[in-house]
Protein backbone atom coordinates (compact mmCIF):
# COMPACT_ATOMS: atom_id res chain seq x y z
CA UNK A 1 0.00 0.00 0.00
CA UNK A 2 1.26 3.52 -0.70
CA UNK A 3 2.02 5.72 2.17
CA UNK A 4 0.81 9.09 1.75
CA UNK A 5 1.83 11.97 1.44
CA UNK A 6 2.44 13.81 5.02
CA UNK A 7 1.15 17.50 4.97
CA UNK A 8 1.63 20.00 7.68
CA UNK A 9 -0.80 22.89 7.27
CA UNK A 10 -0.86 26.15 9.25
CA UNK A 11 -4.22 27.07 10.35
CA UNK A 12 -3.99 29.63 8.45
CA UNK A 13 -3.09 28.58 5.51
CA UNK A 14 -5.98 25.75 5.79
CA UNK A 15 -8.26 29.28 6.54
CA UNK A 16 -6.53 30.85 3.18
CA UNK A 17 -7.06 27.69 1.09
CA UNK A 18 -10.97 27.15 2.20
CA UNK A 19 -11.11 30.78 2.04
CA UNK A 20 -10.28 30.40 -1.51
CA UNK A 21 -11.79 27.62 -2.91
CA UNK A 22 -15.75 29.44 -1.38
CA UNK A 23 -14.80 32.38 -3.76
CA UNK A 24 -13.82 30.50 -6.87
CA UNK A 25 -17.19 28.08 -6.69
CA UNK A 26 -16.17 25.78 -9.41
CA UNK A 27 -13.50 24.12 -7.30
CA UNK A 28 -13.48 21.92 -4.60
CA UNK A 29 -9.94 20.93 -4.24
CA UNK A 30 -6.71 22.35 -3.23
CA UNK A 31 -3.83 20.62 -5.40
CA UNK A 32 -0.16 20.09 -4.75
CA UNK A 33 1.59 19.67 -8.50
CA UNK A 34 5.36 18.73 -7.97
CA UNK A 35 7.16 21.17 -10.88
CA UNK A 36 10.50 20.17 -11.95
CA UNK A 37 12.62 22.95 -11.21
CA UNK A 38 16.66 24.36 -9.81
CA UNK A 39 17.30 22.57 -6.82
CA UNK A 40 17.06 25.57 -4.22
CA UNK A 41 13.05 25.95 -5.17
CA UNK A 42 10.16 24.70 -3.37
CA UNK A 43 8.94 22.29 -5.94
CA UNK A 44 5.28 22.22 -5.14
CA UNK A 45 2.77 24.64 -6.43
CA UNK A 46 -0.65 25.38 -5.14
CA UNK A 47 -3.45 25.83 -7.61
CA UNK A 48 -7.08 25.28 -7.08
CA UNK A 49 -8.84 22.18 -8.74
CA UNK A 50 -11.54 18.84 -8.62
CA UNK A 51 -10.68 15.64 -8.84
CA UNK A 52 -9.51 13.67 -12.18
CA UNK A 53 -9.16 9.96 -12.70
CA UNK A 54 -5.87 8.86 -11.31
CA UNK A 55 -5.24 11.93 -8.23
CA UNK A 56 -4.63 10.87 -4.86
CA UNK A 57 -7.27 12.16 -2.67
CA UNK A 58 -6.52 13.47 1.33
CA UNK A 59 -8.57 15.71 3.68
CA UNK A 60 -7.20 17.98 6.51
CA UNK A 61 -10.39 18.90 8.20
CA UNK A 62 -13.13 20.04 5.41
CA UNK A 63 -10.42 20.83 2.92
CA UNK A 64 -9.67 18.16 -0.03
CA UNK A 65 -6.36 18.09 -0.72
CA UNK A 66 -5.44 16.54 -4.70
CA UNK A 67 -2.14 14.92 -5.74
CA UNK A 68 -0.43 12.65 -7.83
CA UNK A 69 1.76 10.06 -8.15
CA UNK A 70 4.74 12.34 -9.45
CA UNK A 71 4.64 14.28 -6.44
CA UNK A 72 4.51 11.27 -4.42
CA UNK A 73 7.66 9.81 -5.81
CA UNK A 74 9.58 12.80 -5.42
CA UNK A 75 8.10 14.70 -2.65
CA UNK A 76 7.86 13.18 1.25
CA UNK A 77 6.69 15.66 3.16
CA UNK A 78 4.70 19.37 3.00
CA UNK A 79 5.05 21.78 5.12
CA UNK A 80 2.63 24.73 3.84
CA UNK A 81 2.42 28.30 6.18
CA UNK A 82 0.77 31.63 4.81
CA UNK A 83 2.22 34.65 5.16
CA UNK A 84 2.40 37.99 4.30
CA UNK A 85 -0.50 37.49 1.45
CA UNK A 86 1.54 34.23 0.26
CA UNK A 87 2.28 30.60 0.93
CA UNK A 88 5.16 29.58 2.16
CA UNK A 89 6.29 25.81 1.16
CA UNK A 90 8.92 23.81 2.54
CA UNK A 91 9.13 20.02 1.09
CA UNK A 92 11.34 17.17 2.13
CA UNK A 93 12.30 15.12 -0.70
CA UNK A 94 12.00 10.74 -0.54
CA UNK A 95 15.03 9.34 -0.43
CA UNK A 96 14.74 8.11 -3.68
CA UNK A 97 14.35 11.72 -5.20
CA UNK A 98 18.02 12.30 -7.38
CA UNK A 99 18.83 16.09 -8.04
CA UNK A 100 20.95 16.48 -11.08
CA UNK A 101 22.42 19.72 -11.71
CA UNK A 102 23.26 21.03 -14.82
CA UNK A 103 26.79 22.85 -12.94
CA UNK A 104 28.75 20.10 -13.32
CA UNK A 105 29.60 17.81 -10.28
CA UNK A 106 29.26 20.51 -7.72
CA UNK A 107 27.66 19.48 -4.71
CA UNK A 108 25.62 22.63 -4.78
CA UNK A 109 23.02 24.20 -7.21
CA UNK A 110 24.16 27.65 -6.59
CA UNK A 111 25.11 27.93 -10.39
CA UNK A 112 22.13 25.82 -11.94
CA UNK A 113 19.94 29.04 -12.87
CA UNK A 114 16.76 27.19 -12.65
CA UNK A 115 18.49 23.97 -15.04
CA UNK A 116 18.25 21.36 -12.47
CA UNK A 117 15.86 18.37 -12.99
CA UNK A 118 15.25 15.92 -10.27
CA UNK A 119 15.22 12.21 -11.83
Amino acid sequence: MIQPLKIKLSKVALSELMEMIKLDQECDSARFVYVSGCCKTAKVDISLDNFKTGDIKNNIGDLNILYDETLMDNISELTIAYKDSRFWIKTIPTKNAKKDCKSGESKSCSGCSGHCDSH
